[in-house]
């Protein structure tokens, strides 16, 4: 069977991962260098990497999602039926599915692969003899009961790339119990933080986390390939990237006085206030100059001696009860005058929308709609040749 043709750059110095030594061995002008150099920055770092995508839901998607918006191919590998039901999950947007889903996949291309066939399970090891990255969130042992594990698939493709995304510690006693974000967070120490009750966490962390790590080990394993040739495993567990996280909470866990306290609103100058329109203002003079000039600019410069107090409440009632006085946009435009760190709180309609990627990598636009279940499998299969 003729073999896919490979979505590679056209020479090995460009792209970001051939090292400038591999360059050097090419070129004995230092001109030429320079401008292969510059060249290969000005172009999307994982243009002609393809990904395939065999993970659900959020943290898996969100991963391949970062790794497209710097250049790769991602080919959604799904199972006949519901496939990823984060599609199919409400509310469902003008297309008919869900607007999360649409966001994490979109430009990406559709493939049905059922694993539970042998043909299905022949499919896959062709898409990954072609693939350089493979993404799974199965549960642990799951494709080695489908008899496609990966160490089998890296064995057919020693250049491979294999990422599992799984929910608990591999050493943990969880390790193969089902979880959502809420549960690592739990397990992790993230919920109690304080000494408040827990209460649900505003944002997946864990989830996303979870993606932003397996998207960095991804980039870091595709970086130790372009010099020695071969593929790797990159596990990631999703309560491990949330407890990654807590490395500062850590590193103060036995502490009498601890600065993660001071970030986490013990300091009267680093903290919400409800103003007097009701809206809130975020207060975050948490060096002395900054509250030194909070307090001139307040009209309270006694409160200047109170910044090191120990127990904070009964200044902050009383800053409380002055920012009550005025709308929070009258504060915010006071304050910002005076170089004290200061915003009024956003709701997401009003706060700017932000790039996935808060960094320019070749200027990725993924313009394309998020596919259809399966919207690309007959083209797949032609393209790639598998019969």
């Amino acid at each position: 069977m003729a073999g896919k043709k490979r979505l590679r750059a056209p020479k090995r110095y460009t792209g970001w991962f051939c090292g400038r030594g591999a360059l050097e061995e090419h070129c004995t002008s230092g001109h030429l260098l320079a401008e292969i150099l510059e060249s290969s920055m000005n172009h999307s770092p994982l243009a002609g990497t393809t990904v395939l995508d065999l993970s659900r839901l959020i943290p898996g998607p969100y991963a391949t999602l970062l790794l497209a918006h710097l250049g790769a191919q991602v080919i959604k590998v799904e199972p006949p039926g519901m496939g990823d039901y984060l599609r199919l999950l409400p509310p469902h947007g003008p297309d008919g599915m869900n607007p999360i889903f649409t966001t994490l996949n979109r430009s990406k291309r559709s493939i049905i692969v059922d694993l539970n066939d042998a043909e299905g399970r022949r499919v896959l090891r062709e898409l990954a003899k072609r693939a350089d990255v493979l993404v799974e969130s199965f549960r642990p042992g799951v494709l080695d009961r489908f008899g496609v594990g990966l160490e089998s698939l890296r064995r057919d493709s020693p250049r491979l790339i294999t990422c599992s995304l799984a929910g608990y510690a591999a050493d943990s006693a969880l390790a193969s119990a089902p979880g959502h974000d809420l549960t690592y967070q739990a397990v992790a120490g993230a919920l109690r933080l304080t000494d408040a009750p827990p209460i649900p966490p505003a944002l997946p962390l864990a989830d996303l986390a979870g993606g932003l790590f397996a998207a960095l080990g991804i980039v870091a394993a595709l970086a130790a390939r372009s010099v020695s040739g071969e593929g790797r495993h990159v596990p990631v567990t999703l309560e491990e990237s949330i407890g990654a996280l807590l490395v500062m909470e850590r590193a103060e866990m036995d502490m009498p006085f601890r600065f993660g306290d001071m970030l986490r609103g013990n300091r009267a100058g680093y903290r919400l206030y409800r103003c007097g329109d009701g809206r809130h203002l975020a207060l975050a003079a948490l060096e002395e100059k900054f509250w030194n000039a909070f307090c001139d600019t307040v009209g309270r410069g006694a409160w200047r001696a109170r910044f090191a107090e120990f127990d904070q409440e009964p200044l902050a009632e009383e800053i409380a009860a002055l920012l009550a006085e005025r709308p929070a946009r009258e504060w915010e435009a006071l304050l910002r005058a005076a170089d004290v760190p200061c915003a009024v709180v956003a709701t997401l309609a009003e706060a700017r929308a932000y790039a996935p990627l808060p960094f320019a990598a070749g200027d990725i636009l993924l313009e394309a709609a998020a596919p259809q279940h399966g919207e690309h499998t007959a083209s797949l299969l032609r393209e790639w040749e598998i019969a």
